[in-house]
């Protein structure tokens, strides 16, 4: 595999995993939940309540939860696998995942940002409020334009649910 083609690689299972771990919040995580509740719940719900709240935060409280998950998962992957560029694509794309999520709810954007969003990928405008329109339940991965329309023609979502409905908040 070309260094180009692993580092896309491992951005796309950024978001992939994006999408995952946001569609657990989505349907197991709220302000009630023991231990991450307050941290990942709370602010989960007011996101989908009042989905620009979260713009107000600064880049550290925005993101030091997403970061908190991408660090033990990625030392694990370096000891288990060691480095990599696959690697190395997969922890720049978890590392800025919610950042690039905050800029699909942005306006006023760098000129660099804009270009990624308009070749996919960086998840564009139009493409993260697909989430919002759909009542939370499709369009979960937030870093690319590229694989939530995949993952809907799939119907891994829907699956995902109707295996775990009963379990569901």
């Amino acid at each position: 595999m070309g260094a180009l083609a692993a580092i896309i690689a491992g951005w796309l299972i950024a978001d992939f995993l994006s999408g995952l771990i946001h569609w657990v919040e989505d349907r197991f995580v709220d302000e009630t939940t023991p231990v991450i509740g307050a941290a990942i719940g709370a602010p989960n719900d007011l996101h989908h309540r009042l989905p620009d709240a979260f713009l107000a935060k600064g880049l550290i409280e925005r993101n030091w939860t997403t970061w908190a998950v991408i660090v033990p998962i990625a030392g694990t992957w370096l000891f288990l696998l060691g480095p990599s560029l696959v690697l190395l694509g997969a922890v720049a794309g978890g590392l800025i995942s919610n950042e690039v999520h905050a800029w699909a709810h942005r306006r006023d954007l760098p000129p660099v940002v804009r270009a990624m969003q308009r070749c996919g990928a960086f998840q564009s405008r139009p493409g993260h409020a697909r989430h919002h329109r759909g009542a939370m339940r499709s369009d979960y991965c937030v870093l690319t334009d590229w694989l939530n329309p995949w993952l809907e023609l799939l119907g891994l979502w829907r699956a995902l649910d109707r295996l775990t409905a009963r379990w569901q908040k």
